[in-house]
């Protein structure tokens, strides 16, 4: 009796496991035809921007998107792909996101560590984004960076 319980248990055990593996499927990484959360659409946005995909990154602005640059200048959406163009993030770390919808905008507001291609010394900055709601997808219109003079914890 004691025998024909544990192989039933076991096999109770094997199934459970076999079942837990289709049941719940691979979790993959968002991308643009996956997901509709703004943060996912910045994290993706500075994804093309380490890899150099200057023609994703265009296609994530809206054409009158309007940039401030951490020396507090207000640019383009072309000038600021000729600014990332000349100093590239090799690495960055995206933190402390908050997310606040307005309408059919969200504001993306967050925290940035980043290390360019010329220089070993990271960069810590405040970030706000615009996403605006067009068709099914999200494209940046407004986008601000601030030098923090200490990294956030």
């Amino acid at each position: 009796m004691l025998r024909r319980t544990v192989v039933l248990l076991i096999a109770v055990v094997a199934l459970t496991t076999l079942a837990g593996c289709h049941i719940y499927p691979e979790k993959r990484p968002p991308t643009l035809d996956s997901t509709t959360s703004a943060e996912q659409f910045e994290r993706l946005y500075w994804k093309a921007v380490a890899s150099s995909d200057w023609k994703q990154v265009a296609a994530l602005q809206a054409p009158n998107v309007l940039f401030t640059t951490r020396n507090g200048d207000h640019i383009s959406g072309e000038q600021w792909i000729e600014w990332l163009k000349q100093s590239p993030p090799a690495e960055y770390l995206i933190g402390a996101v908050q997310l606040r919808p307005q309408g059919a905008d969200r504001v993306v507001s967050y925290d940035v560590s980043l290390t360019q291609k010329n220089s070993p010394t990271p960069i810590n900055l405040a970030v706000v984004s615009v996403w605006q709601q067009v068709g099914e997808n999200l494209i940046m219109v407004v986008h601000s960076e601030t030098p923090r003079t200490t990294a956030t914890k």
